[in-house]
């Protein structure tokens, strides 16, 4: 059995921390490469420009797309725009109509509660 002396065990220390710091740095390279790697093999392609179904449907979504790049100075001048824009508010601001579905659904019943429960008073506590 022989005893370490500090300096002996500092010196293991050291390369432990050495290691360490070596594999840290590699692993931190690796990751980089692979990053860089990968932004280089990225393409970007531009996606197809393609309207919403509902914009095609829309017939004030072809002035409102118009009236959009409209100026302040253009807009007091431009009445169909100004007209556009009421009609857009005044569908936004509309109630919705009432669903179909909450016409044909039957009134709640009481009838799946249970009557013979009563309340626990630890129940009231809370």
């Amino acid at each position: 059995m022989r005893l370490q002396s500090k300096r002996d065990m500092g010196h293991e220390r050291g390369a432990t921390v050495g290691a360490f710091l070596r594999f840290a740095i590699i692993a931190c390279l690796a990751a980089l490469a692979i990053i860089a790697v990968g932004e280089a093999l990225r393409t970007d392609i531009p996606e197809r420009v393609t309207t919403p179904a509902a914009t095609n449907a829309d017939p004030l979504a072809a002035d409102l797309a118009r009236c959009r790049d409209v100026t302040a100075e253009q807009l007091a001048a431009d009445d169909t725009c100004r007209r556009v824009w009421a009609e857009n508010r005044r569908r936004f601001f509309a109630p919705p109509p009432p669903a179909a579905s909450t016409l044909d659904t039957p009134p709640k019943t009481q009838d799946r509660i249970p009557t013979s429960v009563t309340p626990n008073s630890s129940d009231e506590a809370r």
